[in-house]
């Protein structure tokens, strides 16, 4: 989720996690989280006060795409310039890169950091950057990959109902619809019954 926050939202979460648990939220993912280089990335990734404006400099985005694909072809995704990139520049700049990369390249920068493994690491990195570069789709994704296949992941849909609820669920709701070609509204209803459809069928705005 924070890699689809805004950074005082951001900075707003860290502030409860202290307040709940009396210690930050760094502490804990670096005393928890393993290997050290997953700990690392998730640290510069909560801890970012991103730019939240849209600029855009094309000359970055090209230096940084071919700074992304060094790094995927020597296959040292660990790289500081790796967590640098990904934790400081604003989302606008990064989704610049990631089209520079494609454009380039030819494969989506997700695509191409399954090539380095299939390990705890790349699996994170490849979630971190497609929330980076389209929120609303990586929810989709979230949203149908709980409610497919045998009964129903309430944790993970409550989760990304109630997070994007007041940010970007209509754009959420488009993407499921583009990608499976069906309402976001049918699949829940589908999939959920009595006090808890009509909870996140009220935040979907589809009840009173």
């Amino acid at each position: 989720m924070s890699c689809a926050s805004s950074p005082d939202h951001l900075v707003g979460v860290r502030q409860a996690y202290t307040c709940l648990f009396h210690c930050s939220l760094e502490e804990d993912i670096a005393s928890n989280v393993s290997p050290s280089s997953l700990a690392k990335l998730l640290v510069a990734v909560v801890s970012s006060y991103r730019y939240d404006r849209d600029e855009v400099d094309s000359a970055i985005a090209n230096s940084e795409a071919t700074k992304l694909h060094e790094a995927i072809k020597t296959k040292q995704l660990d790289d500081d310039h790796v967590n640098w990139i990904l934790s400081t520049r604003n989302f606008y700049q990064l989704r610049e890169t990631f089209a520079c990369y494609k454009t380039t390249y030819g494969n989506l920068i997700a695509q191409d950091i399954l090539s380095c493994g299939n390990g705890k690491f790349e699996s994170v990195l490849k979630v971190i950057i497609c929330c980076l570069d389209s929120p609303e789709k990586h929810f989709a994704e979230v949203i149908r990959d709980s409610i497919v296949g045998f009964g129903t992941d309430e944790d993970s849909l409550t989760r990304a109902i109630v997070s994007r609820a007041e940010i970007d669920l209509m754009k959420v709701r488009e993407e499921y619809q583009n990608l499976y070609k069906t309402s976001l509204d049918d699949a829940v209803v589908g999939d959920t019954s009595g006090d808890y459809e009509d909870f996140l069928m009220t935040l979907l705005g589809a009840r009173n």
